[in-house]
Formats: structure tokens, C-alpha cells, sequence
């Protein structure tokens, strides 16, 4: 059984059951399988920086080294950020009810790649809920399945339909390119070419 997403919404608490929309559900797949001379199916491999040596699945693993380039425990490592402050895990969405105590422009929420998308099964009570998505509300809040260092940002909202979902994503990064400074054009120097020129004639064929 699914399980079931709380949340609280003034004096109440809702519990939501919810389903993944997968993308493969909605638009179908297709699998590509690779096949030798003898008809049996291939496996993928790695070429090592010999150039000539193959590994197969299961034949390389990721390590994580200090400085001194000495292997280093995962848990042993602290993970902080830029300025050296340190990260603290948060606790997994399902363990306690989120609180909608915020709401998000559409702006804000059009600021976000989203990446996870969940259909809700509105429980016994969320009249009141489902009323203010209907009338266009966006709550915001952190979210993380099974907790970790990381959250995504969710939103709950309601589609044309009137019925709610869960979205997940992160912030967008736009970033600015520009030229440093501007460079005006230069004017071309070079000779005009003849007027006899190779180019072919379309006329002539």
C-alpha cells in the first residue's frame, strides 16, 4: 500500500494518499536491446584508460580520497557547504505532517525545474483544502522522500480540474552571459572578389 502524505491545514491534519505519475505510463516506452552475431543479448562495459582493457558490470566501484589521496570512510566525511557551515540532514516528509503555512506566486513556482510529479487522493475533510487550490493557491514547502541532506521544494497545488497535486523541483540557476566589453565591428579590408568568379550558374543547367 501506498503511503499515505499529512498535512496540516489550520486545526486539521489531512493524510493524502498519493500516486507517482510516470511518464512511461502516460506516453508508453520503448526498450532497445543490442544483440551480437549469435543473437545473444550484450552487456555494457567499461574501456580502461589503457585503452584495450574492458570491465564489466560489477568490476568498477567509486571511492571518495582526502587530501592526501588515502581512502576516506563515508562515515567519517561531514558534508558542508561553501563557507565551511555545516549541512544537517533533514528528516523524511512522511514522518510528521507538513505544515502549509506558505504560499507561492506563480512567478516563484515557474522559477522551478520540477522533476517528480504526484497525483492526490484527497481524504475525508480537505473541502476547505481543496477549495483554496481550486481558487489558484500554491503552497510551498521543503520536501525529502526518505530524507537526506538535500530537500527538494514541493508545491501543492490543483490542476484545471480541480485536482490536487504534489510537484517537486529545485531552483532554477539562470545565469547571466554576456561580453565583458564591446567589441565594435570592424569594417573588411579585404579586396572585393572579381566579378568573373568560379561559382556555378544555375542557369547553365
Amino acid at each position: 500500500m501506498a503511503r499515505a502524505l499529512s498535512f496540516r491545514h489550520g486545526k486539521n491534519e489531512l493524510a493524502f494518499g498519493l500516486q507517482k505519475v510516470d511518464r512511461k505510463k502516460l506516453y508508453g516506452y520503448v526498450e532497445t536491446e543490442a544483440l551480437d552475431g549469435a543473437g545473444r543479448p550484450c552487456e555494457l562495459s567499461i574501456l580502461a584508460s589503457d585503452g584495450r582493457t574492458l570491465v564489466g558490470r560489477g568490476g568498477s566501484a567509486l571511492l571518495m580520497l582526502d587530501a592526501d589521496g588515502q581512502y576516506a570512510p563515508r562515515g567519517e566525511l561531514r558534508p558542508v557547504r561553501e563557507t565551511g557551515e555545516a549541512v544537517h540532514r533533514v528528516p523524511s516528509s512522511f514522518d510528521a505532517p507538513i505544515a502549509l503555512d506558505a504560499r507561492a506566486s506563480v512567478d516563484a513556482f515557474l522559477s522551478h525545474n520540477i522533476k517528480s510529479v504526484y497525483a492526490l487522493q484527497p481524504p475525508m475533510g480537505a473541502t476547505e483544502l481543496l477549495q483554496e487550490l481550486r481558487q489558484g493557491f500554491i503552497y510551498t514547502f521543503p520536501f525529502s522522500y526518505r530524507g537526506g541532506l538535500d530537500p527538494d521544494v514541493g508545491f501543492l497545488l490543483a490542476n484545471a480540474d480541480g485536482a490536487p497535486f504534489l510537484l517537486l523541483g529545485k531552483p532554477t540557476q539562470f545565469q547571466f552571459v554576456s561580453l565583458a566589453q564591446i567589441v565594435e565591428a570592424e569594417e573588411d579590408s579585404a579586396p572585393e572578389a572579381d566579378d568573373d568568379s568560379d561559382d556555378m550558374d544555375f542557369s547553365m543547367m
